[in-house]
């Protein structure tokens, strides 16, 4: 009976996610703006859990000031995010972007280090940095491509688990049937020795 449990579960979580990820690669735009509007709903239940916390530790840590500070902080932030996704999204992209190209600054500053420290393909590392720092400016000039392309991705992602799940599904029928066979295979053999 788990087994048979276990198989719905997987063939129709299967047909969501891959009907989902093909929703998602179709409309991406809309896709990813409702990932950055569940990012604001995280941020947003985050910021209750930390004022709840922050309220309550006053009494206890010295630090629970800035804690609950912080925590109203992400209580504004999240339901701005919750009010306009379009915000949401564009403010991850330029976060997003910002974070590729502080790391590429930081790499190619990095492979400086390495230089001096001996190693040879330290210019693989300053163009690693140099290109990061460059995705990044372009994900930042063009952040309306940017979020189709998180869109697409989350698309393809989502598919790939649902299919990630049939095959799944298709693994465990064989199973099934192999231990199927192997109980038969223990009852004739116990039938023949009596």
């Amino acid at each position: 009976m788990l087994m048979k449990r276990v198989n719905v579960y997987l063939f129709l979580s299967a047909l969501l996610l891959i009907v989902l990820g093909v929703v998602c690669i179709l409309n991406p735009g809309e896709s990813f703006v409702t990932m950055a509007w569940l990012v604001g709903l995280l941020i947003l239940l985050t910021g209750v859990f930390g004022l709840l916390f922050g309220l309550r530790a006053q009494r206890y840590l010295p630090n629970a000031g800035s804690t609950t500070l912080l925590a109203v902080f992400q209580i504004v932030v999240g339901l701005m995010f919750l009010a306009n996704g379009l915000l949401a999204a564009e403010t991850l992209i330029v976060v997003f972007a910002i974070w590729v190209m502080f790391e590429g600054i930081s790499l190619s500053v990095l492979s400086f280090d390495y230089k001096r420290s001996g190693y040879d393909r330290w210019w693989l590392m300053a163009l690693l940095g140099l290109c990061s720092l460059l995705l990044g400016f372009v994900a930042l000039c063009n952040p309306d491509k940017v979020g189709t392309l998180f869109g697409i991705l989350l698309g393809i992602g989502i598919f790939a688990n649902g299919v990630e799940r049939i095959v799944a599904y298709t693994a465990l029928k064989r199973l099934e049937g192999r231990v199927r066979d192997l109980k038969e295979s223990a009852t004739a053999i116990n039938i023949d020795e009596k």
